[in-house]
């Protein structure tokens, strides 16, 4: 609005026509700018297509409904017991199950694809629209039994351990492969404390 009572004011400095070329070169410019942009964010949603078809979404998706289902009987109430006995069991080194079959992996292979697909509809009102149509309540669903999953790992300390005592110590000289984790560290350690 501003910029437009700017070319406004100019339109008493300057004739209409050279008034109307300025708003005209805006609106070239926003329209140059802003294509680009849908066209990356259409291409983000595009790219999570062929994980979500691919065999380790559904797998994850069928693991998190075995358990829901199985182990919990529908019961959300035991969620953070049946889950902590899965985690335990499944990382037990007399184990040996498949990745893909570790409900944890599971857990978080869907909250990664779901927390990708919640970006894709709050960066562009057209995927929002796109989204609503292409997915249904039983997304919902599952989204939902991971959250109380998620609630369960982040409320038992020994599923999630704090180590933020490392913080207060000092950091060793580094030279190799260590400076650039020392880098990445820098960046890191200001972030988030939850992963998607």
């Amino acid at each position: 609005m501003a910029f437009i009572r700017f070319v406004c004011k100019l339109e008493n400095s300057v004739g209409l026509a050279d008034c109307i070329s300025i708003l005209i070169a805006f609106a070239t410019l926003l329209v140059t700018i802003s294509i680009p942009i849908q066209i990356m964010k259409f291409q983000r949603y595009l790219n999570l297509m062929p994980t979500y078809m691919g065999f380790d979404v559904a797998n994850a998706q069928k693991g998190v409904i075995d358990f829901f289902h199985d182990d919990c009987n529908c019961d959300v109430e035991r969620i953070p017991v049946e889950y902590k006995r899965r985690f335990l069991h499944d990382f037990n080194p007399n184990n040996h199950i498949d990745k893909i079959d570790i409900l944890h992996y599971q857990r978080r292979l869907l909250n990664d694809f779901f927390f990708e697909l919640e970006k894709c509809r709050e960066s562009s009102w057209i995927l929002k629209r796109r989204i609503e149509r292409n997915w249904t309540s039983s997304e919902a669903w599952v989204v939902k039994i991971l959250i109380f999953m998620n609630a369960a790992v982040d409320n038992d300390p020994e599923l999630y351990k704090d180590i933020s005592s490392i913080k207060h110590a000092p950091m060793p000289k580094t030279k190799g492969l260590n400076k650039h984790l020392e880098k990445f560290y820098d960046f890191l350690r200001h972030g988030k404390r939850w992963m998607p």
